[in-house]
């Protein structure tokens, strides 16, 4: 398990150093080509102009990928709220009277048995800030 791991961190590593020397390669060429036409300077700062250009680019793909996963996973989640339509709110709305007895009930525990609402409080509070 441990090899396979260490086979991919070095096949990860040899290709991010393979995509490193292509980058290099592509900029000392453009460099070459554009150095006799307009000096030194000049060749240099479109290198640097294309590589920021290239970085916007790569930028602006990977922001739309996001948005495109952040809107699959909306549209997930209403999905998964069509499906299951019967919340709290739902009962409470449907069936008025019955809320009320269990918030008169849920009054009564709390009011003789405080230590146990504490205790539920913690479990609540807990496991809402997963």
């Amino acid at each position: 398990m441990i090899d396979r791991a260490m086979t991919a961190v070095i096949a990860t590593a040899a290709a991010a150093a393979a995509a490193v020397l292509v980058v290099f390669g592509a900029g000392f060429a453009l460099y070459a080509l554009l150095e006799p036409i307009t000096g030194v300077a000049g060749a240099a700062a479109l290198v640097a102009l294309a590589a920021a250009l290239a970085l916007v680019i790569f930028a602006l793909i990977v922001q739309q990928r996001a948005r495109k996963r952040e809107a699959e996973a909306a549209l997930a989640a209403a999905r998964l709220a069509e499906e299951h339509p019967l919340g709290l709110g739902d009962i409470a709305r449907e069936r008025p009277l019955v809320t009320l007895a269990i918030t008169a009930v849920s009054g009564l525990i709390a009011a003789r048995n405080p230590g146990l609402i504490r205790d539920l409080m913690q479990v609540v509070t807990r496991f809402g800030r997963r």
